[in-house]
Formats: structure tokens, C-alpha cells, sequence
């Protein structure tokens, strides 16, 4: 599983490195579209670990919040919006309060044409928008809880969003994100699978999420300033 968040985190870096240093768009560039892959594998990958211990939510809770305020002290002034690990904690929030009803959310992705948060292009509040983040953490938890099967049908449904997602949405690139959640689920059914399994950067990756991301966010944007 360490190296399945590896390559989700791998995934962003390259995102990154086109979007914010080289400054192409998600709609003008092929490998920025293959790179929406990494948004539902972080999501799912959140909703299956979602933790359910008391002590150990608190402090990995407090981890992503502290990861997201370190992000968001380059990220906010650049975009005017705070970026994924803020959906994710507030996902992963809403994810432990309802417990095992927290898979019924993946229904919050029929809302996302009406949801306000989206950063892009609406100037929503959020890099991606709450709907479909919070759709996506739900499938993680129910793959968890009801299995492989179960999550790659509902992940098929999610797929079907995309259509009207895009033709209510004229302009925004999130309803891109639909197309890849049933890939990530299918990668999160192999991993789970083959748990010995490992590529090692990769796998060094995954075992230090939060700081691998921060890392890379100040890399990007110091060399953004450089150039």
C-alpha cells in the first residue's frame, strides 16, 4: 500500500512541476490529464485507511492539518484558494463522525454542478471541490469496509457523472477527476491484493506522505521563483 501512495504522491509531483513551473493548463496538456489520476488515488487511499482509533485519528488529524497549513502558507497567495489537503481533513472529519454510514457520502458527486467550493473556474474557496473529494473519500471507506467488488461498482457509477458533470460545468476541469476514480479503484484492489509488492522510492514515498508533499510544494514553487 506504501507504494501505491508513493506513486499517488509521484503522480502530483509531475502534475505540479507542469502546472505551477511550467505553467501549462490541465486543459492543454495530455500529461497534466493523465495526472488527474492522482486526486481520486489520494482519496480513495484516505477513505480506506480512515483511521477509527481515538488516539492515533487525533494525531494523524493534527499531522494533515499542520501539512495543510505549511502547503497553503505559498499555495493560498498564489491561486486564491486552499489546496487538497484541506478537503481531504475536512473529508476525513465528516469520514469519523459518521462512522459506518460514511459510505452513503459517495452520493455527495450529484451535488458537485451546484457546489460552490470549487476553486476552478468558479473562484470557489477550494483547489477541488468538497463534492467530489468527499465522494471519492466515501469510496475509499467503503472498499474497506464491503470490499473490492463493492467500491468498483459504485466507482462505475461515479464514472457515469462525468457527462453531465461536464456538460452543467462548461469551463471547470473537475469533472475530469470522474474518469479516473474507477483506475484508482482498480489500483487499490491490486495493492490490496499483492500486499508484497513494492517499488522502493515509491515505497519510500508512501511511508512519508505529509512530509513528502510539503517538501515538494516549496522544491516547485522555490524553483518557480528562481526561474
Amino acid at each position: 500500500m506504501d507504494t501505491l501512495r508513493g506513486l499517488a504522491i509521484l503522480m502530483m509531483v509531475i502534475d505540479h512541476v507542469f502546472g505551477l513551473l511550467l505553467g501549462q493548463s490541465i486543459s492543454d496538456s495530455p500529461v497534466r490529464v493523465l495526472m488527474r489520476l492522482s486526486m481520486p488515488l489520494f482519496c480513495v487511499l484516505m477513505g480506506y485507511f480512515l483511521p477509527r482509533a481515538g488516539r492515533w485519528r487525533g494525531r494523524r488529524f493534527a499531522e494533515i492539518a499542520v501539512a495543510a497549513l505549511l502547503v497553503n502558507l505559498v499555495f493560498y497567495p498564489a491561486y486564491g484558494c486552499v489546496e487538497i489537503l484541506c478537503s481531504l481533513l475536512v473529508a476525513g472529519v465528516i469520514g469519523v463522525a459518521c462512522g459506518r454510514y460514511f459510505p452513503i457520502l459517495i452520493l455527495a458527486a450529484l451535488f458537485y454542478p451546484v457546489d460552490p467550493s470549487d476553486g476552478w473556474p468558479s473562484g470557489g474557496p477550494m483547489d477541488f471541490p468538497l463534492s467530489i473529494v468527499l465522494s471519492f473519500v466515501a469510496l475509499g471507506n467503503l472498499h474497506a469496509r464491503y470490499g473490492g467488488k463493492a467500491a468498483c461498482l459504485a466507482a462505475f457509477g461515479l464514472t457515469a457523472c462525468y457527462f453531465p458533470a461536464a456538460s452543467l460545468t462548461p469551463g471547470s476541469v473537475s469533472p475530469l477527476l470522474f474518469l479516473f476514480v474507477l483506475p484508482a479503484t482498480v489500483l487499490l484492489c491490486w495493492a490490496e491484493r499483492y500486499r508484497s509488492v513494492s517499488v522502493a522510492g515509491l515505497d519510500w514515498l508512501g511511508k512519508n506522505p505529509l512530509k513528502s508533499y510539503v517538501v515538494q510544494y516549496y522544491v516547485i514553487f522555490g524553483l518557480s521563483l528562481a526561474i
